[in-house]
């Protein structure tokens, strides 16, 4: 197949215009558009309740024949966009990112027009208490937030501060004192913090065996995960399991 076999006749798109103008429709303005995202980016829960006119095709226009694929498609553009905008507000990324996938896969296979709306609804309060929560961190220096955002996308693998120096450009002793006094944790306990939290959430919400847990959040052995697990959360992960299996890990996820 060749590739003006993949092209799309301007004429098309002339078409689709004309339509839209005999039967008076006219796409959300940019404006309209961008003030949305922008309460996001403050934080703002009214970005929550103008959510749903995300997924107006009376406003957002028509990507498939099809209502629920059409739906579907918008929920997605939309999540996207909205990453961007989360990002930009100084959410770590993987946790952007992270996110997002969450909500597209179940998007994905919804089955009704209802679950969307939750979906999109749902993905849209959990990205604005992101927002807010990362505002509250902001008075971070930019080497504390490099050196998190650091830790956030390599807590699976071995990270020393001589890591997060080089990152930052600091000396280790200077970051570790700096990293200490803005976040009251040493580098260490950040990471170790990070890496149970994350333990909780493979534990309620998957079906890994204990050792792949303990591989996949860089601990060096099961039985040391275990105890660091027993100190942070008050139990081991063998019983913390029985006590959150099918609970979600946060209302988004159930």
């Amino acid at each position: 197949m060749s590739k003006s076999d993949y092209l799309i006749d301007p004429g098309e798109i002339r078409k689709l215009v004309h339509k839209n103008a005999e039967n008076s429709f006219a796409h959300t303005t940019y404006k309209v558009e961008l003030e949305r995202f922008r309460l996001l980016a403050r934080g703002d829960y009214l970005a929550v309740d103008k959510t749903d006119e995300i997924l107006n095709v009376d406003m957002q226009g028509k990507l498939s024949d099809d209502p629920l694929r059409n739906m579907r498609y918008l929920f997605i553009v939309n999540t996207g966009l909205a990453t961007r905008f989360a990002i930009e507000a100084g959410v770590p990324q993987e946790l952007v990112y992270s996110t997002s996938d969450v909500f597209i896969r179940k998007g994905d296979v919804a089955t009704t027009e209802e679950e969307i709306r939750e979906l999109n609804k749902g993905f849209w309060e959990v990205l604005v208490g992101l927002v807010r929560d990362s505002r509250r961190k902001q008075h971070y220096s930019k080497p504390v937030t490099m050196s998190i955002d650091y830790i956030t996308s390599h807590f699976n693998s071995k990270v020393n501060l001589e890591d997060l120096a080089k990152e930052t450009d600091l000396t280790p002793n200077y970051l570790a004192a700096l990293f200490k006094k803005e976040t009251g944790l040493t580098v260490v306990e950040y990471l170790t913090r990070f890496r149970i939290d994350s333990a909780c959430a493979l534990l309620s919400q998957t079906e890994y065996t204990y050792l792949q847990i303990t591989l996949s959040l860089g601990f060096c052995t099961q039985s040391y995960f275990t105890k660091v697990f027993r100190e942070h959360v008050g139990c081991t992960p063998r019983i913390y399991r029985q006590q959150h299996t099918d609970k979600a890990f946060s209302e988004f996820v159930r």
